[in-house]
């Protein structure tokens, strides 16, 4: 059972969720309510705004602040962990119709600086793999942070120096390292299609034969003889580790 000072403080929490339908309880001071708001739009800005600074460049203050006011009422987040947060600001941000007076690269770009954090902050178990392995001619071992992702503006190269998007279809390679830093590479359909059969179990050139296969590719041949360089950026980017041991 709650006491009387605990049932304050949820009636007081569910008030500055909804302030427009959870009135204020009987002798709680404006000036306290006020200063409460301002102090929960403070923290929520500090744990958000470092993993979204490029949106919150690309927004003006008062619309950043009307984004978290939003999400703060509507998101049924409780946990307190950030990270389970952040996931909640991008599940609020991606669906949400009460944002779609806003930019319309709001979403992607919620959801890219989401996904690199969530690959900062995954806990992963590293393989082991053959570092000097034949990539071309045996099973590779693939990064297990790493994440395709395809979005309809420019969300990769942006940073809050340069906080400018366009509309264009973007592929990025997304994955973090063993040092723990985080990488975004750019990519493309056929990069993404050469990483699903990669990581199905064929070789380098297995997998380049069947793409020349798909593309009716006059000269497969060519194709996979090229496109071997491709698969040693991968490995050199880190997305291919190795091959199996």
């Amino acid at each position: 059972m709650l006491n009387d000072f605990q049932h304050t403080q949820f009636a007081l929490a569910r008030h500055l969720r909804e302030p427009l339908h959870m009135p204020v309880l009987e002798g709680v001071h404006a000036v306290d309510v006020r200063a409460c708001k301002q102090d929960m739009a403070a923290q929520l800005s500090a744990v958000l705004a470092p993993v979204f600074p490029v949106t919150k460049a690309c927004l003006d203050d008062a619309r950043w602040q009307h984004v978290l006011r939003m999400f703060l009422q509507a998101s049924p987040s409780h946990a307190p962990w950030a990270t389970a947060l952040h996931r909640a600001f991008v599940a609020y941000v991606c669906v949400s119709p009460e944002l779609q007076t806003f930019p319309a690269w709001l979403q992607d770009l919620v959801h890219f600086e989401g996904l690199q954090n969530a690959v900062r902050t995954t806990p992963v178990t590293w393989p082991t793999f053959e570092a000097q392995g034949d990539v071309m001619h045996h099973p590779v071992v693939l990064n297990p942070t790493h994440v395709e992702a395809v979005y309809e503006w420019s969300v990769y190269g942006m940073d809050a120096q340069h906080p400018r998007l366009d509309m264009q279809s973007t592929y990025v390679s997304v994955l973090r390292d063993e040092a723990d830093a985080v990488h975004v590479f750019k990519s493309s359909v056929f990069r993404g299609q050469l990483l699903d059969l990669l990581g199905q179990g064929q070789t380098g050139a297995q997998a380049l034969g069947a793409l020349a296969r798909w593309l009716s590719h006059p000269e497969p041949e060519v194709l996979v003889r090229e496109g071997a360089q491709l698969v040693a950026q991968l490995r050199r980017e880190g997305v291919v580790l190795g091959t199996l041991r």
